[in-house]
This record gives structure tokens, C-alpha cells and sequence, in this order.
């Protein structure tokens, strides 16, 4: 027995010995020598692992000396290691990985390594658009590409559009546009149409130097979008992407209670002279009805059978809180499969989104299918197909009632207006019986897009491609104004117009539209319907030498372009709307029609030389002609060069101990190129319309029709020339572990089409408009990235863009130099206002500064609690003398609407199975004068008008209502413009730091039972614009441009905060 017992000893200690193993030790250093701090370790085949110290060095216990050690570390190249009998001093040497130097940028009609571009070119992956609650691809780019500016001043309506430039505003030119031209897979898009999940990479090419082959398509630049492609010998995989969003309103106005309301108001007009229009009766009806003692807080008019509107009324109404949602919710869902045989490579895609509003009474709605398709077939290893088709289908549904007057009632509706009358109907100045019953405005939109390309290689190294695309857009659009009316005191019926305070129009403007708005008591529809077919075709081919460390590339080819465009409206009175109104012929009263049609083509004859020596010089050249219908026939081609250069001093053999110390690319290029542009919004802006009118002559008894002259034209009217310079830098350092690039650059657009010289008026008749005015903008960028891996399980990145830049007026025909127009000199975006010495603290004060400065062209009445304006020519009066550059009186430049300073900063990082990341987004620098009284002011003797908690921090004596402030931000209210004149005190600070977008997501780590039967499982949850940092008062910094509303900047519909949680999953 003792034996058996000490021979069981035994064998456990041998068995305890062997599973002990072998431990160890070594070092890890780079080709240099230099200790890897961090590197991973790991025995293959198991989950053991450590990694190296501050010095390099690590240990690891091994199950025996024949176990392999994996050893990596990001931007070098993995080894696997056998240590054999060794189990100390073990040195591992790891590689640069230079396939990470081998980064592709997309470029026109192609591909170039990163190390070898020599134009200013951004290509970023979807990363940035991944598991985001975003509508539309546009959303996803803002603050992700230095010189991308992206800007949502319009708000946050379900599907809205966004402005974007690259390197800000390119032309004033009269009708020019300086939009970039949008590519989705070679075809020419919308952004705002284009499903986010399909998306496999953005490129955006800024310079002429990169957007030259595209000629004068493309002179502010292009954005290309390459989709999602299956490949050749893949399995099949399925995947589902689906989330769920939940979306509340942000930065929306705090109005103040009605109350506090009169009191200011009363204030205003005593301050200006007149009587408060709140007397004591009132104000206790007021306070009685906040109390719950009145049950209805309007009441019968005296003397006539109306109601006591507006300022006689004594609610209690806060109009923001009545009309949005406190939460409103979204989904979308995207469904993929991809993969491919021995020939073919098959990427299939339907995503559906379908999204809500936030307004209670609206029942807004969008929404988007997308269904995409992309085949390659190889035919032979020498020739391929391509083919890929896209459809589309929007549809947005809102009522009628909701357009820029809406916004601009929804900001001025005072307190007072109850919502609910008496007899328990909506009040018509709530708005909601417009909304709910004003009828509907329903858009729709039907795009298919199919392209295909035929590659033939019939000599190595040497391809023919040929393309044919085309895009079909059907839009189609019904509007109804239903008649509304209230119940009177007595019973009766008054009927009101949806669009309150629009004249009844019966003209087509330019678009096509009638934007008409009936009379009280009457009915109206109209329906539109557009044909839209663009085809593109593009023959080229290219052809690549290669001798030693000489590399040549020659690419030459033609490119056709057609557009067509037919849209046609109709319109009627007083005809039957119901659920499904339509427009049966002779239906109805003032019918109305029209139609509108136009087409151009292009033609272009482009090529491209690109060299390269030893990754070192590159050299590359470019040259299109092009041909545009828009211009007169002598003035319709144009020949348009750009070239580029750049040196790699990290491939210089004097470079060579720093290129091993990981300094692989310090690369300096510079570009020079012209594009022309020929965007303008008329199609032949060389024809001038006649266009018949009722004439004053009445022939055979009845009003003859007449047809007037047209106006003169410019015969010589050709291209916008745009001449852009440049220089930049790009850093890749070890393995491109740090990457940054810094442009500067200059951008010149010249023969604008600007305004004629001014003729005599015996001349009869406008001067045509001719190619005279020119603009330059300055600007530079900075992108840097780092990321890195610490340990075996954590990684992570950083990412920042800024940019800026400055336009001004260098020529323009101006011979007054009005400044409220262009003039040489003027930067755009300047506001001009006076400057403000203060507020006047009492009485004494404002006349003794009214005695060496007088403002009564300003105003009159000045006293204590006003504002005291420089008199900076010191005439002894305040006024904008002449309001022009050369007699602009006490006016001076007082800020500047441009944005300025753009960044992103993307932070990223992973342990294990769970990601998080961090995406911020904002302007610099961004002034902002709100011209709008009603809102920001408060007051300007308008009928209505809205009071925010803002307001009350105005100039007031002790003993107010309100209690003093006389250290206040406004001055003392008045019913007049006295105050709210154009100045320094009031211009905003409407700079701002967002984050855009947080996220987590959990990667469901493979289990037996996971990778049977799914590949990929991950949840996430997502949150889209958080938190804000900004000094502006009352409004969004990001929804305060004035596009959609000639009512002045801010109303707009808001922007939301949106949470979501979604699934991914792949079979």
C-alpha cells in the first residue's frame, strides 16, 4: 500500500511538472533596434497571451518549446515564432507592414495609391456612417472631411435636404450654383436618396487637380460614393440591419407665461409713448384663468358678433409646447445578400425607412424604399460586365399649411390665444385647424438608376471601359387648401384661409408652381407631375508602362451627357376634395395650367498622364475640352488644364535611417488647374421668354391677349472660369499608426455673370447681363489620425478635421457699391450695423451722449434704458448715411455670417466584444444677426408677437412689475425700431460644439451554437445629437439659416435628439 501511494506521488508531481510547460522571455524591437512597447503575444491555438513592457520585454509560459508565439503589433507585419529549446533572451524583429502604405484613394474614373496622389483627394470608409440614426448619407459626412462643409440651416423636417459646398461658396454669379457634383457609382445622384447601409466608401476630390477629368460637371469639386459589391468565390452571406429611433425636439424657444407676457408688453408701450393696452381688468381675467377660475380664456367681442381676439383674449398658451411632441418615433430596416461564383459576384439590397414628425397635429410622414442591385459578370479572365440598378421610392406627406408662414406664426402666436374656444372647437389661430383640416401637400418620387460597364483588357496592362447610365426620376406632387371656417358667438359660420396673411395669387413662377392661396370660403387643388431622363455615356481606356522604378499611366476618353426635363401643373377652385381629391375635366372654377420643359447635352474630351518614379516624384497632367449646349454656339467649347506634382522625401536614400525608424511618407505636392463651370439655373440663359399677358386694349368686345418683346441678351454670355492653386503636405508615420495632411489653397472664379453697366434710360429696356465679376476664396485644411493597440484586446482611434476659409469680391460692376449688395472688396458674409457705446442709465445720461451725437435718425423719444449708437464719422449724427461703401455714414462691418473653423473629432475604440465611439461636429467661429423683431427682439410693433424668457432680460427701473435690471442685455422695450437697430451688442455667437453621435455596441463573442448557424450578431445603441455647447440665444446653431423662410433665420422646423437601439445580424 505505501508504494502504490508513493508511486502515485509520483506520477502527480510529473503530471503537475508537465502541465507547468516551459516559460519564456524576450524582447520585441523594430528593424531599428527600438523597443515595441505593447506588442501582443500569443500562443497559437490558445488564449494565452501578454504583452511587451516600456522596454520591450516580455515573458509567457508555454505548454512546451514547440509551441508557436504569435507576435503582432498594429502597423507591422505578424510573426509566428517557434522558441524552441530557448526560454530566455529571445529577440523577435517585426517588419514595417507596408501594405498599409499601399492606402487607395478613389479618383476620377479610378484608383491611386495614397503614397502616389498628387491632388488634393479624401477617401473615408463607411465607418463614420455605421449603426447611426441617420435618413440620408449627407447627415453621416457632416464634420467627417476637412473642406466638406455641410450645413443644416433648413432644420430637421423628415426628409430634408442639406446645404453643401466643398471649400465654401464658389460663385455669385447670376444664376450659377456652386453645388459639387454628387457620383454614385459613376452616375450622377442625390445624396438625400442613397440608403447609408449600401455605402462602401466616400471619396471627395477638392482641387482641379482631382476633379479636372470631370471637367465643367464638377468645378467646386466631386463626391464620390462608391456601393457595396459582391465578389467572385465568396460563400453567400445574408445580413439584416434593423433599428428602432426615438427623436424629441432640441433647443426649442422657452416662451414666457401670459402673465409676465402683458406686463412686458405694457412696458413697451410705455416706453414708446403710447398706453399699455393691458389694463387692470385684464390682467385679473389673465391671472384668474392661470388660476383655474376661468374656464375658457377667450371670450365674445363686445359689440359685434366675433370672438375677442388676439390681445383682448387672456390665455395661457405656450405655442412650442402645444405643437411638438415630446418624443416621436422611426424605424428602418436593411436586408443584404451577397456573394458570388467562380464568375460571377452578386451584392443584392432593400432597405425601408419610415419616418415621423415631431409636430402633435401635423401626422407627418416620410418615406424611403430602396432597392439595389449589382452583378459582375467575368465573361473571360479579359473581359467583364458590370451591371447596377437602383430604385428609389419617397414619399413625403404633411399638410398644406406647413410652409415658411407656418414656422414664423408658430414663433409670434402670443400666450394669450387660448386653443380651445367655448363651444370646444380648435381656435383658427392656433394653427391646428389648418393643420388638421387645411388639406394635405403629398410629394412623391420615383428614381431608377441603371449603369453598365464593359472592361476589356486585350493587352496586359492595357483596358477599354465603356459606361452607359441613366437616371429616371418621376416626381409628382397634390396640394389642397380645404375652405376652414369657425362657429360665431350667434351660430354662424366665418370662413379663414389656411395660409393666414398670403394674398390670392393666380401667377406661375418660374419653377412652374403657382404657390396660389384661395380666398377665405374657397377650395383648391393642384397636381404636378415631372418627367426627368439623364444618360451618360463615357468611353475611355488606359494603359500602364512600367520600367524599373519608372511608372507611366496614360487614360483618354470621351464622355456624353443628356438631360431632359418636362413638368406639368394643374390647378382648380371650388371642386370636391375629399380623401382622394382629383381633378376631373371642366371640374371646378379658374382652372389653371402650365408646362415647362428643357433639355442640354455636354460633350467631353479629356486625358490623363500620371508619373511616377520610385514612389518619389509624381507628375501628373491633365486636359479636358468640353462642349456645352447652354452657350451660344461660338462660345460653347472650352479647354480646361490642370497639373500636379509631387516629391515623397521619405523615399530619398538620404531619408533612408528615419524611413526605418517609421517616417515612410512625408510627401509635398502642389496643383494648378482651370475648370469651367457652365451650372446656371436657366437652361439657355442665351434666350429671353416672351410670355402672353391681358393687355389694356379690348378688341371685338372682349380683353385681347398680349405678347411683350423680350428683353436684350448677351450674345458673348460663355463659361465661369475657376482657377484653382495649391500646396499641401501628407505625414504616414509608422505604418500609418499617425496620418495627417495639411492644403492650403486659392481658389479664383472669373467671368461671373454679373451685372451690365448702366445704359441711359432712353435705351428702353434692361441691360442684358454680362461676364464681368470675379471672386477669390482662401483657405487651408488639417486632417490627423492616430490609432493604436494596447494589449491584446484594446484598440483604439482618433481622428480630427478643421478647416477654414475667406470669400471676397475682387470685381463686380457696382456703381453705387450699395451695401447690401456686392462691391469690390466685400467679403461674403459681411453684416454691417452700428456700433453700440451702451445703454443710457437714465434720462441724463441719453441727452447729454444726444447733444454730441444725434439719433434721431433712428428714431425719437430717446431716453434712459435706450441704446447709445457711435457716431464713428463724428458728424454729430448717427445715420448709414447713403447705405453704400462710399457713403456708408456711422456704418461699419460688425461681424460675419461665413462659417468659420469647421472640425469633426471622431473617437473610436474596441476591448473584446464591446465598441464605443464618439463623434463631435461644430463650427468655430459663426456671427449671426437675427433681423426678425418678432422673435429675438420681442418687439417692432407687429400685431403678434412671441415673448421668450430671454426677453426679460431688459433695461428696467426699480419699481417695474418685473423688479430693476439695469445691468441688462436688451434695452427697454418699445413698440419701435429705436433698439433693435443693426449692431455689435446684438450680433450672435453662433459657434458651437455638438455631439453628433455616441454609440456602444456588443459583439455577441462565437459560440458552437452562434457560428452554426450565424456569423456576425451585434447590438448597438445610438444616440444622435446629445449634447450642445453654444453661446447662442434662444435658437439652434445648426437650424438658423433663412433658405426656407423669407421671414428671417431661425424658423425653422427644429432639430431632434434621437436614441435608438438596433440589431445587426449576418448568416
Amino acid at each position: 500500500m505505501q508504494r502504490i501511494l508513493i508511486l502515485m506521488l509520483l506520477i502527480a508531481l510529473q503530471l503537475s511538472m508537465m502541465a507547468q510547460g516551459v516559460r519564456v522571455s524576450g524582447k520585441v524591437t523594430d528593424t531599428t533596434g527600438e523597443a515595441i512597447i505593447g506588442a501582443t503575444i500569443l500562443v497559437k491555438g490558445s488564449t494565452t497571451g501578454t504583452t511587451t513592457d516600456f522596454d520591450g520585454n516580455f515573458s509567457i509560459q508555454l505548454g512546451s518549446g514547440n509551441d508557436l508565439l504569435v507576435v503582432s503589433y498594429v502597423g507591422m507585419q505578424t510573426q509566428e515564432v517557434k522558441p524552441g529549446a530557448r526560454t530566455s533572451g529571445l529577440m523577435i524583429t517585426l517588419n514595417s507592414d507596408t501594405k498599409l502604405l499601399d492606402e487607395v484613394v478613389v479618383v476620377g474614373f479610378g484608383t491611386q495609391k495614397k503614397i502616389n496622389a498628387t491632388g488634393s483627394v479624401k477617401t473615408i470608409d463607411n465607418t463614420i456612417l455605421q449603426s447611426r440614426p441617420i435618413s440620408n448619407v449627407t447627415q453621416g459626412l457632416q464634420g467627417a472631411i476637412a473642406g466638406l462643409n455641410i450645413l443644416n440651416d433648413n432644420g430637421g423636417a423628415p426628409g430634408q435636404s442639406m446645404t453643401i459646398n466643398i471649400r465654401g461658396i464658389g460663385t455669385i454669379g447670376e444664376g450659377s450654383g456652386s453645388s459639387p457634383l454628387v457620383l454614385i457609382d459613376g452616375i450622377e445622384g442625390d445624396l438625400s436618396s442613397l440608403n447609408p447601409n449600401d455605402v462602401e466608401n466616400v471619396s471627395v476630390l477638392k482641387d482641379a487637380a482631382a476633379a479636372a477629368i470631370y471637367g465643367s460637371r464638377a468645378p467646386f469639386g466631386v463626391i464620390l460614393i462608391t456601393t457595396k459589391n459582391g465578389g467572385r468565390e465568396q460563400p453567400t452571406r445574408v445580413s439584416y440591419t434593423g433599428n428602432v429611433r426615438f427623436s424629441q425636439p432640441v433647443a426649442v424657444p422657452h416662451a414666457v407665461d401670459s402673465y409676465t407676457y402683458a406686463l412686458m408688453v405694457n412696458d413697451a408701450y410705455i416706453n414708446a409713448g403710447g398706453n399699455p393696452p393691458f389694463g387692470t381688468g385684464q390682467l385679473t381675467k389673465i391671472l384668474r384663468y392661470q388660476r383655474g377660475e376661468l374656464p375658457f380664456g377667450i371670450e365674445k367681442a363686445e359689440g359685434v358678433n366675433d370672438w375677442a381676439w388676439n390681445q383682448r383674449s387672456f390665455g395661457n398658451t405656450n405655442w412650442y409646447e402645444t405643437h411638438l411632441k415630446t418624443h416621436t418615433s422611426s424605424q428602418e430596416h436593411n436586408l443584404s445578400v451577397s456573394g458570388g461564383g467562380k464568375s460571377i459576384g452578386y451584392f443584392l439590397s432593400a432597405n425601408y425607412l419610415n419616418q415621423d414628425g415631431l409636430f402633435t397635429y401635423a401626422n407627418e410622414n416620410y418615406q424611403r424604399l430602396t432597392i439595389n442591385g449589382k452583378i459582375n459578370i467575368h465573361f473571360t479572365e479579359k473581359l467583364s460586365l458590370n451591371w447596377n440598378t437602383r430604385l428609389v421610392d419617397t414619399s413625403n406627406d404633411k399638410p398644406s399649411a406647413m410652409n415658411a408662414l407656418f414656422y414664423h406664426n408658430l414663433g409670434r402666436r402670443s400666450p394669450l390665444m387660448p386653443v380651445l374656444m367655448p363651444n370646444g372647437e380648435y381656435n383658427r389661430e392656433s394653427l391646428i385647424p389648418a393643420l388638421l383640416e387645411g388639406g394635405r401637400y403629398i410629394q412623391n418620387n420615383q428614381l431608377f438608376y441603371n449603369q453598365a460597364q464593359f472592361t476589356w483588357e486585350p493587352l496586359r496592362k492595357w483596358k477599354i471601359y465603356f459606361d452607359l447610365g441613366s437616371r429616371i426620376e418621376k416626381p409628382s406632387e397634390s396640394r389642397q387648401f380645404n375652405k376652414l371656417s369657425y362657429t360665431l358667438p350667434d351660430g354662424s359660420q366665418n370662413y379663414f384661409s389656411v395660409l393666414e396673411g398670403v394674398a390670392d395669387k393666380s401667377v406661375v413662377n418660374a419653377d412652374g408652381s403657382f404657390l396660389r392661396q384661395p380666398a377665405a370660403g374657397v377650395n383648391y387643388f393642384e397636381r404636378a407631375f415631372g418627367h426627368v431622363n439623364y444618360v451618360n455615356s463615357n468611353l475611355r481606356s488606359d494603359y500602364e508602362w512600367v520600367a524599373g522604378n519608372h511608372t507611366l499611366k496614360v487614360l483618354a476618353g470621351m464622355q456624353t451627357e443628356y438631360y431632359f426635363t418636362e413638368r406639368i401643373r394643374l390647378a382648380s377652385d371650388n371642386i370636391t376634395l375629399d380623401s382622394r381629391p382629383f381633378l376631373p375635366s371642366g371640374a371646378g372654377t379658374n382652372p389653371m395650367m402650365s408646362e415647362k420643359k428643357g433639355d442640354w447635352s455636354n460633350l467631353g474630351i479629356f486625358g490623363r498622364v500620371n508619373y511616377n518614379f520610385a514612389d518619389r516624384y509624381m507628375l501628373e497632367v491633365n486636359l479636358r475640352g468640353d462642349g456645352a449646349s447652354r452657350f451660344p454656339a461660338h462660345q460653347r467649347w472650352g479647354t480646361f488644364p490642370s497639373v500636379s506634382a509631387g516629391w515623397n522625401i521619405a523615399q530619398e536614400p538620404f531619408f533612408k535611417p528615419l524611413y526605418e525608424r517609421g517616417y515612410e511618407m512625408i510627401k509635398i505636392r502642389g496643383s494648378w488647374g482651370v475648370l469651367g463651370n457652365q451650372n446656371t439655373s436657366s437652361f439657355y440663359p442665351y434666350f429671353q421668354y416672351m410670355t402672353s399677358a391681358m393687355g389694356g386694349v379690348v378688341l371685338g368686345g372682349s380683353q385681347a391677349t398680349i405678347l411683350p418683346g423680350p428683353q436684350p441678351f448677351a450674345q458673348s454670355i460663355t463659361w465661369e472660369k475657376i482657377e484653382n492653386t495649391g500646396i499641401g503636405i501628407d505625414l504616414g508615420f509608422w505604418s500609418n499608426r499617425l496620418s495627417a495632411s495639411f492644403d492650403l489653397y486659392r481658389r479664383t472664379t472669373r467671368d461671373m455673370v454679373g451685372p451690365a453697366k448702366p445704359l441711359p434710360a432712353v435705351f428702353g429696356a434692361t441691360p442684358p447681363r454680362t461676364n464681368n465679376a470675379e471672386l477669390q476664396t482662401r483657405g487651408w485644411e488639417l486632417e490627423a489620425s492616430w490609432r493604436d493597440r494596447v494589449g491584446k484586446d484594446f484598440s483604439y482611434t482618433i481622428t480630427a478635421t478643421l478647416s477654414d476659409y475667406e470669400s471676397v469680391v475682387t470685381k463686380y460692376d457696382s456703381p453705387d457699391g450699395a451695401l447690401a449688395g456686392y462691391f469690390p472688396g466685400k467679403k461674403l458674409g459681411e453684416i454691417w450695423g452700428y456700433q453700440v457705446e451702451g445703454i443710457a442709465k437714465n434720462d441724463l445720461e441719453m441727452n447729454e451722449w444726444l447733444s454730441r451725437h444725434s439719433q434721431s435718425a433712428l428714431g425719437k423719444n430717446w431716453g434712459g434704458g435706450d441704446l447709445m449708437y457711435k457716431d464713428l464719422d463724428n458728424n454729430g449724427s448717427v445715420n448709414n448715411g447713403g447705405n453704400t461703401i462710399t457713403d456708408k455714414g456711422d456704418l461699419t462691418v460688425i461681424g460675419n455670417g461665413t462659417p468659420r473653423y469647421a472640425f469633426g473629432l471622431n473617437l473610436g475604440a474596441s476591448w473584446k466584444f464591446v465598441n464605443i465611439s464618439l463623434f463631435f461636429q461644430g463650427i468655430g467661429k459663426r456671427d449671426v444677426f437675427f433681423n426678425n423683431s418678432a422673435t429675438f427682439f420681442g418687439f417692432a410693433g407687429e400685431w403678434q408677437r412671441s415673448l421668450f424668457m430671454e426677453h426679460l432680460d431688459y433695461f428696467r427701473y426699480a419699481g417695474d412689475a418685473l423688479g430693476a435690471n439695469l445691468d441688462s442685455y436688451y434695452g427697454r422695450l418699445r413698440i419701435d425700431q429705436n433698439n433693435i437697430q443693426i449692431s455689435d451688442r446684438f450680433v450672435q455667437d453662433a459657434s458651437y460644439l455638438r455631439l453628433k453621435n455616441l454609440q456602444i455596441g456588443f459583439t455577441l463573442p462565437k459560440t458552437a451554437a452562434l457560428s452554426k448557424h450565424i456569423q456576425k450578431a451585434r447590438l448597438y445603441f445610438s444616440g444622435e445629437n446629445l449634447f450642445t455647447f453654444t453661446n447662442l440665444m434662444i435658437y439652434d446653431p445648426e437650424a438658423i439659416g433663412s433658405s426656407i423662410s423669407e421671414y428671417g433665420p431661425g424658423k425653422t422646423y427644429p432639430m431632434y435628439r434621437v436614441f435608438s437601439a438596433g440589431l445587426e445580424l449576418t448568416f
